[in-house]
């Protein structure tokens, strides 16, 4: 049995304007421009890696004109798409065939670059992360934005030293979480009134004043820590009666890590749950790629 004719239906210029301006390319395909849609795909799976790695390279990179910036950029790059698929549907001669297997056809180029982008989102090999807590102040901030090396689908694989800030991951958890390398595998790692031992040997910390903190009932004092293989960073103690402040010596196990937060009494970290298996380390921070203070924009945590 044959199949019915569909009488030709006109491609609406305002339908276009709309399917393009939230998913493109589902405009251009239906005002049946199947070479744009193609182009488009291309381009913008092409844009966003040049985007992210060019962010890398040159931070902030696309965060120059801040967050409300890319927004504004966003909405103005949709209605320039809308607008386009517009002008192709005005001049586009009408569509014949069955109107649920067109829809079926206009979607899938827009369902594929969806793919694409989450595939590139896990498997890609920088990805950002927004920083949410204060667990690593006055390093990273609440709001901050850090680029990695390290895709979010392949735990185990980063090339970790002390003095890293890593993405790691719980066991039975599946949220990131990002806290500071300060003792490898065979080191023995205790706290003796808020001060980070290492081998038995106090590591070496310089004062660099009061700051307040989100709490701004407390002040915290600003340190510059110098772990035994050189690596240096900055700390908030709020002094040697915290709750972390006396952990007993403890050996970190053969492929594991043993995590801090810088900011040593607000941080759940390796006191709490212990030395993080290697598997379990999932990228290394690279650069902060925004920052409400530019002067940290860039900096490696």
């Amino acid at each position: 049995m044959s199949e019915p004719a569909y009488a030709p239906r006109p491609r609406r210029w305002w339908i276009a304007f709309l399917l393009n301006a939230l998913f493109p390319p589902v405009g251009f395909a239906y005002a049946g421009a199947w070479k744009l849609v193609g182009m488009t795909v291309a381009i913008l799976a092409a844009g966003a890696v040049a985007a992210n790695e060019w962010t890398l390279a040159s931070p902030p990179g696309v965060y120059r004109f801040g967050l409300q910036g890319l927004l504004v950029g966003s909405a103005v790059v949709a209605l320039l798409f809308g607008a386009a698929a517009a002008v192709v549907a005005w001049r586009a001669r009408p569509k014949d065939g069955r109107p649920s297997k067109l829809a079926l056809l206009y979607v899938a180029p827009w369902v594929m670059l969806l793919l694409g982008n989450m595939a590139y989102g896990v498997y890609g090999p920088h990805p950002t992360y927004n920083i949410s807590s204060e667990a690593m102040s006055p390093t990273l901030q609440p709001g901050d934005i850090v680029m990695v090396d390290g895709a979010r689908a392949e735990c185990g694989k980063a090339q970790v030293k002390p003095g890293d800030v890593v993405v790691f991951r719980k066991p039975g958890t599946a949220a990131p979480f990002m806290h500071r390398v300060v003792a490898g595998p065979g080191q023995t790692v205790a706290m003796d009134q808020g001060v980070l031992t290492i081998d038995g040997r106090p590591v070496a910390r310089r004062p660099l004043g009061s700051v307040a903190t989100a709490n701004l009932a407390v002040r915290a004092t600003e340190f510059e820590e110098t772990l035994p293989n050189g690596a240096r960073h900055r700390i908030y103690d709020l002094g040697p009666t915290g709750e972390l402040d006396q952990i007993a010596a403890k050996t970190v196990p053969a492929g594991s890590w043993y995590l801090m937060g810088d900011n040593r009494d607000n941080a759940a970290d390796s006191r709490v749950f212990g030395p993080v298996a290697a598997r379990d380390v999932c990228a290394v921070a690279l650069k902060v790629v925004y920052a409400k203070d530019e002067r940290r924009v860039g900096r490696r945590p």
